[in-house]
């Protein structure tokens, strides 16, 4: 089966997802630090919370007590004071390299964008092309670790120890089959990611209620 056909099969079953709510740079980062291990519904909780309290620009975070920020991001998990520091850090990243404006990145070429994003802690290639893609600057197949699994599993490169190898793989097995479409491209990450959170778990995969036990190459071994 091909990768386009996986997604066919992908919509079928969950349908196609609704646009991201975030899509600026600096509050995608935000988004991603402000929590830590935790479920979606928490994480939007948690920044909502924020963006009430404080506000999600870089000028607000600093301008906001450390105690406040801790109060904010505690129901986030571990690691409180990290986390508000690694706010904290970026909201000074931006004021100092990107003259207050994160979206100053998406003007840059797609290697360089890249390279400026993984400044920004918490933020390796695969976070830096998610908001290359999710603010609709570069058509890039962005993965994140669930929908990585599904797409190793499924046959879409080989797994490997190094996660950036690994990561590389499945980008090049499909490469050939993707759409130069931001939209498309956006919907394909968040379907995957769902299909590895919802089916393709990590640990239990419930592989007998999945669309795709018949072509996925994890699911064949072990049977």
């Amino acid at each position: 089966m091909s990768f386009r056909e996986v997604i066919g099969q992908l919509e079928a079953h969950y349908g196609w997802p609704d646009p991201p709510k975030i899509t600026d740079p600096f509050k995608m980062i935000v988004f991603e630090n402000i929590t830590h291990l935790v479920e979606d519904e928490r994480r939007e909780a948690v920044f909502e919370d924020l963006r009430r309290r404080v506000g999600v620009t870089p000028t607000a975070i600093l301008s906001a007590s450390p105690e406040v920020l801790y109060e904010i991001a505690k129901p986030g998990g571990m690691d409180v004071v990290g986390r508000v520091e690694k706010l904290r850090s970026s909201a000074q990243l931006v004021l100092r390299s990107f003259h207050g404006d994160l979206k100053n990145v998406l003007k840059l070429p797609l290697k360089q964008a890249t390279k400026s994003l993984n400044k920004f802690p918490g933020i390796g290639d695969p976070r830096a092309e998610k908001i290359l893609l999710f603010t609709k600057r570069y058509p890039v197949l962005a993965l994140e670790s669930n929908g990585l699994r599904a797409l190793l599993r499924l046959g879409f490169g080989e797994d490997h120890k190094n996660y950036s190898t690994a990561y590389k793989s499945a980008q090049n097995a499909v490469k050939e089959q993707l759409l130069p479409d931001c939209d498309w491209l956006i919907g394909v990450h968040q379907l995957l990611r769902r299909h590895g959170q919802e089916l393709c778990r990590r640990t239990d995969p419930v592989c007998t209620q999945c669309p795709l036990d018949k072509v996925c190459r994890y699911y064949l071994t072990r049977k």
